[in-house]
């Protein structure tokens, strides 16, 4: 058994290594390329009347695509890595995933050599298969906090392009050559849907499902309400424009009464093991018993399990949608 654990994580381990060098010897244009047309296997839905919507392959090894398509794993990590502006394929994410579940399963478990080192080698698999998880919702919220602090120019540029006589994909391109990343690739994919022979409504819904904003959502909403209903699109812009600087003053405003609160909830959550580390300075011998005993080892992850649901709980209270 311990054999076999030491095979499957040094296994896991080659596979990362080889994945982190091959992508830091992809070059600069190879990286670029990728995030518009994934290399080894392109992937577009294809709509009724021809067009086509370009979309990434869920991973280059056929076998392990279909087993995660069929789960339905494939499509919502596409979305969360697109989102987060990640060149990983769905299929590398769950490699990563599982790499980061083996290892401490194994490492733990070889430690321990106990019954109750294999549930503490479970918990910590458990837990290493959700720290991905984790990272990828940070950088998806990271990067959808910059889309948005563009947002306002970009519709600006575009606004200002239509009175000036450009058509609507035109200003588009406009933005696109004037505001950096993250927004001008994802202006850039979405004038290649039109390119592609997709419609720009259908451009534009699937760049607001890769970005998941709600500002941006409210942005495509208008555009294509006066599409249908005709109108002044600078106009509607401009009105657009003004919502976003409205519901951006209200964020600053709760998040300046909510600091206080944040911070109780960070002094409450750092608190247990500031103490800990008080008392381990004062009798390390009597606070080692935490993690040489197998009552200190249970408490301690009651502790931790309690202490991850509170913080959990107080940044959910505190987090208010506008």
């Amino acid at each position: 058994m311990e054999i076999l654990a030491a095979i499957v994580a040094s296994l896991s381990v080659l596979m990362l290594v080889v994945y982190a060098v091959r992508a830091r010897a992809m070059s600069p244009a190879d990286s670029r390329l990728r995030v518009l047309t994934p290399l080894h296997e392109v992937s577009m839905e294809r709509r009724e009347d021809g067009s086509a919507i370009l979309r990434r392959g869920a991973s280059s090894i056929p076998a392990l695509g279909r087993f995660l398509s069929r789960r339905g794993y494939s499509e919502m990590w596409l979305f969360d890595l697109q989102r987060a502006g990640s060149n990983l394929r769905p299929g590398e994410y769950f490699m990563i995933r599982l790499t980061a579940a083996i290892v401490p399963f194994t490492a733990v478990f070889l430690f321990t050599r106990s019954p109750l080192g294999f549930v503490l080698a479970a918990v910590a698999a458990l837990v290493g298969y959700k720290l991905p998880s984790f990272w990828l919702r940070r950088r998806v919220a990271r990067r959808i906090g910059a889309i948005e602090a563009q947002l306002m120019e970009t519709i600006t540029l575009i606004s200002n392009a239509q009175r000036a006589g450009f058509a609507f994909a035109q200003g588009v391109d406009i933005a696109a050559k004037r505001m950096g990343p993250p927004i001008s690739v994802e202006l850039n994919r979405m004038l290649l849907d039109i390119n592609m022979g997709a419609s720009t409504e259908e451009a534009l819904v699937a760049m607001n499902e890769r970005i998941g904003s709600e500002d941006l959502d409210l942005v495509v909403t208008a555009i294509l309400i006066q599409r249908q209903t005709g109108g002044n699109l600078a106009e509607v812009l401009d009105n657009v424009t003004e919502i976003m600087r409205d519901r951006d003053r209200i964020r600053g405003d709760i998040k300046t009464l909510t600091a206080s609160q944040r911070m109780t909830g960070w002094v409450l959550s750092l608190w247990p093991a500031t103490l800990g580390l008080v008392f381990f300075a004062i009798n390390p011998g009597m606070m080692s018993l935490m993690w040489t005993t197998a009552p200190g080892i249970v408490l301690l992850v009651i502790w931790l399990t309690l202490n991850a649901l509170g913080v959990f709980s107080l940044r959910r209270i505190l987090a208010i949608d506008i």
